[in-house]
């Protein structure tokens, strides 16, 4: 069972409200009162406490009305002060709130950093955003900059200390390997004449060109065999060996070759072989059934560019576990596809000569469509000029190549070598004497084994020519 709460009657109420009325006020009087000294101060406390309980007892309510009248007014006393709470609640809580606003408005005016307070536009908002777009992107660039530095140095650090591993302690017997560099360091040439069915000794329409220091380098070399065919060949060799040479340095000399080698390097062999056949065309020379085949190889250093017009050619010897061939050009025969694709194109036909029954004999060559002239046996030349109505071109195809440790030498030589003489046996014959360095003695051994081979397979012999360079 729930116990009721007991109940006061009005009358207990009111002498209880109007005795703490009374204490409070007494307590005022005697603050206020000079009298607070010693008993004095005690004995009025005495007193004015029993005229309370005298006053209150005169003072209590009679009637249920003046009890009811007393309740109600105490009861609105005491509404009245909740509510001057709550609205004195109410009003320190607004003026915090507009403290707090006012005093976070003020930092974010403070803060240097702080700019969106600042935009007003929605153009201005996107120049913000753009602008820490572009700090980002520059903080991470910079720092994709700084691995790719660590990075590379890293690298750098392991491979030297893999040469350190790899050389040992430096001397003399073992120098800085990252220092030397693969290039020619001995090179010879020989040239001699063919012979005529008749067993004379003809003129030899071979020519060659050896420059050492070609440029301003020491280790850079100009090698060139130039083979003359036609009644008037030997002097389109000779011219070709004079004019070409001397286009090609003026422009190394002169071009920023450096910025892209490569470019540059064909075009000047472009521009030399043609400028070279202009001036051939116009040297009073008769070029009108007469020619000459080019092959050029520059060296600088390590890198090689080989440019060839016709049959001659150029080879390196390589020995990696095993003796292997590397060309450097391409001869340029009639009946390759590309070459006489161009020739009929410009109105010219490709044909060997034939016996009385039709049988093709030698090698194909360049005939007008309606006339049995030139009869040439290659399709790219200097001079020619009625071959050249019909498709021969003196454009000369470039080729790069750079060295390698197993490259051992170059070989470069005219038909006359080439026409009996495999390159494979060429370059185990230069071998042997590779490994003795005697490049004389290489191309003696080479022109008179071409010599022998012409006089076992034909009739006369070609003007045989050879360049040897010794590779370190």
């Amino acid at each position: 069972m729930k116990q009721k709460a007991p109940q006061i009657s009005p009358n207990k109420l009111y002498a209880s409200l109007l005795k703490k009325k009374n204490e409070s006020d007494q307590q005022q009087k005697i603050v206020k009162s000079p009298v607070i000294q010693g008993n004095v101060y005690i004995n009025s406390l005495r007193n004015n406490q029993g005229q309370l309980k005298v006053d209150a007892k005169k003072s209590r309510p009679t009637s249920g009305k003046d009890l009811k009248d007393i309740s109600t007014v105490l009861l609105k006393k005491t509404h009245a002060r909740q509510n001057s709470k709550i609205i004195e609640t109410k009003e320190n809580s607004q003026n915090l709130t507009q403290s707090a606003l006012q005093l976070l408005q003020k930092i974010k005016a403070e803060r240097p950093d702080n700019k969106i307070g600042q935009i007003q536009t929605s153009k201005e908002i996107l120049q913000y955003h753009q602008q820490l777009i572009q700090k980002q992107y520059q903080k991470l660039l910079d720092l994709s900059k700084q691995t790719e530095h660590n990075q590379l140095q890293q690298q750098q650090q392991q491979q030297q200390q893999k040469q350190k591993l790899f050389k040992g302690p430096r001397s003399i017997s073992n120098p800085d390997i990252s220092t030397l560099q693969l290039c020619i360091t001995k090179a010879h040439a020989k040239s001699i004449p063919g012979m005529l069915y008749t067993g004379q000794t003809k003129i030899n329409q071979d020519s060659y060109k050896l420059i050492q220091k070609f440029g301003t380098k020491e280790n850079d070399w100009y090698l060139q065999v130039s083979d003359g065919h036609g009644t008037n060949g030997h002097q389109v060799a000779q011219f070709v060996q004079e004019i070409l040479p001397a286009y090609i340095e003026q422009e190394v000399m002169e071009a920023p070759y450096y910025y892209d080698r490569d470019k540059t390097i064909n075009n000047i062999f472009k521009q030399s072989f043609l400028k070279t056949n202009e001036d051939l065309l116009s040297s009073g020379i008769d070029v009108t059934y007469s020619g000459a085949t080019t092959v050029v190889v520059i060296a600088f250093e390590n890198i090689l560019y080989c440019a060839n017009i016709g049959d001659s050619r150029a080879i390196i010897g390589r020995y990696d576990t095993k003796l292997q061939v590397v060309e450097l050009s391409k001869d340029h025969k009639p009946d390759c596809f590309l070459e006489q694709a161009r020739i009929i194109q410009r109105g010219g036909r490709v044909q060997a000569y034939s016996d009385e029954d039709g049988n093709p004999i030698g090698p194909a060559r360049v005939w007008k469509l309606d006339e049995d002239v030139p009869g040439l046996a290659m399709s790219r030349s200097f001079g020619d000029y009625v071959a050249s109505q019909v498709g021969v071109i003196c454009e000369p195809e470039i080729i790069k190549h750079q060295l390698l440790p197993s490259d051992k030498f170059l070989v470069v030589a005219s038909d006359g070598i080439w026409e009996f003489l495999s390159n494979e046996w060429v370059i185990e014959t230069v071998n042997e004497y590779y490994k003795k360095g005697d490049a004389i003695g290489a191309c003696n051994k080479l022109t008179q084994a071409a010599k022998e081979a012409w006089q076992r397979e034909d009739e006369v012999i070609d003007d045989i020519t050879v360049i040897l360079a010794f590779f370190k």
